[in-house]
């Protein structure tokens, strides 16, 4: 199988990066809190808008799948998100695109 090199994107700034990983909640019991419990296990999803320009195949966007995607904060720190694609539908709205993605819980990198 062929994984096509996507260029680095700069993203508007709005961009969003939910980590995934165990989301767990509190246990309780008649004396109060008393530990905590996994109630799931979520996978990374960063959600993003893109400037549309002529070289953006909006198709080949909403068609991403088993992508490594590299979610890079204001303050450098950088996150990948392995086996990401894109999840929902890719929306253009004049020239901006917006896209969210799903994979594996972050790691720091």
């Amino acid at each position: 199988m062929h994984h096509a090199q996507w260029p680095k994107k700069r993203s508007e700034g709005d961009a969003s990066l939910k980590v995934g990983g165990k989301i767990r909640e509190q246990i309780k019991d008649a004396n109060g809190p008393c530990g905590l419990t996994t109630k799931e296990v979520n996978g990374g999803e960063v959600k993003f808008t893109l400037r549309h320009g002529s070289d953006e195949d909006v198709v080949a966007l909403q068609q991403l799948e088993d992508v490594t995607l590299i979610f890079e904060t204001d303050s450098g720190q950088r996150y990948l998100v392995a086996n990401a694609g894109t999840v929902g539908e890719v929306e253009l709205k004049g020239n901006k695109v917006d896209v969210t993605m799903a994979g594996n819980p972050a790691e720091l990198v």
